[in-house]
């Protein structure tokens, strides 16, 4: 099949530089730079060290105007410690929702939901395996 993997998410900011920031400082994601996308567009694209080969990218494309969020999250960032992550990024003034826990048939996921500069719903979650019995 042509198509392989997921290439990158772009998410629309109204200010690249805030965003840049909140990024790197709140989920430690780093930024190769600022580009200049033409007419006047710009964009960065931010990444996690060290970058995994072939994952997926984050771009941040700076828009003018508003931008409508929305209530699903339009991605998550695979995490660990999320309990005490959450509870960082309260220290640090984030707006963030309350800790959720469930269970898949193959996973116990634990997640809450962050709020970016923007207003966009960002998820974090920590997926544990279920042990699945083996057939004998």
């Amino acid at each position: 099949m042509p198509v392989q993997l997921l290439g990158g998410v772009f998410v629309s900011v109204t200010n690249l530089e805030r965003s840049i920031e909140f990024y790197t400082e709140m989920l430690g994601l780093h930024c190769r730079g600022i580009e200049d996308w033409g007419d006047g567009r710009r964009g960065a694209t931010l990444f996690f060290k060290p970058h995994p080969e072939h994952a997926a990218l984050f771009s941040l494309a700076e828009v003018k105007g508003p931008i409508l969020t929305s209530e699903q999250p339009a991605f998550n960032f695979k995490c660990s410690e999320i309990p005490d992550l959450h509870e960082a990024l309260q220290v640090k003034g984030c707006r963030v929702t309350e800790l959720e826990s469930w269970d898949s048939p193959w996973n116990h996921h634990l997640m809450f939901d962050l709020f970016d500069p923007d207003g966009h719903r960002v998820n974090l979650i920590e997926l544990v395996p279920i042990a699945v019995p083996r057939s004998k």
